[in-house]
């Protein structure tokens, strides 16, 4: 059963149990996916409430892209916590080429992780500018886990760089992260802006 399938109380038990996953970088995607969700819901109430032609044209747009982001963000939880699990069956076996490889996709899950909610955050920026007011506090919201979860997914992929060898990927892991934090933070201003004006 994937966790997009997953009752969520059951989702929340599970994280808080004795289980190695779902943990940190599934619980992220998972919160992106619910502020892309909220941006997503401000997108159809503005589209099926706002009278003018220009608005509701590009919300639209915007709220597909959202629900793609939604999608994989959920997909990307399932994809975290199968890395997950693969960096402690490589621990188990012991073979130093399988650590690497397991340790390099735990570390490229929560970054793509990063980068989809940093699309989410950017475009929070259009729903929170454009939508029916009163609305705009739900899309604030998404934007604010939708950052969150960028942040903690970034935090994810730095810890998990200790574990690899190999320089020049760590390096340009690094670079992304920086990027996706530094976009994500003035990404994150604009939205809160828009919604407090």
């Amino acid at each position: 059963m994937t966790f997009a399938d997953q009752p969520i109380g059951e989702f929340l038990d599970d994280v808080a149990s004795g289980q190695v996953t779902p943990s940190g970088g599934a619980v992220a995607a998972v919160g992106g996916a619910m502020g892309a969700a909220l941006c997503e819901m401000v997108c159809i109430h503005t589209v099926g409430t706002d009278g003018t032609q220009t608005a509701p044209s590009e919300l639209s747009e915007v709220g597909e892209a959202l629900a793609d982001h939604r999608e994989r963000l959920l997909a990307l939880a399932d994809e975290d916590a199968a890395a997950v699990d693969a960096v402690g069956a490589a621990f188990e076996s012991g073979d130093d080429a399988r650590i690497q490889a397991a340790s390099k996709r735990s570390t490229e899950v929560p970054l793509e992780t990063a980068e989809v909610c940093l699309d989410v955050v950017e475009h929070a920026g259009t729903v929170t500018a454009k939508s029916t007011p009163v609305a705009v506090p739900d899309a604030a919201v998404g934007a604010l886990l939708a950052a969150a979860a960028l942040q903690a997914s970034v935090s994810t992929a730095r810890a998990n760089l200790g574990m690899i060898d190999d320089e020049s990927f760590v390096a340009k892991m690094e670079q992304r992260a920086d990027e996706a934090e530094a976009a994500g933070e003035a990404a994150l201003e604009e939205a809160v802006a828009n919604a407090e004006n």
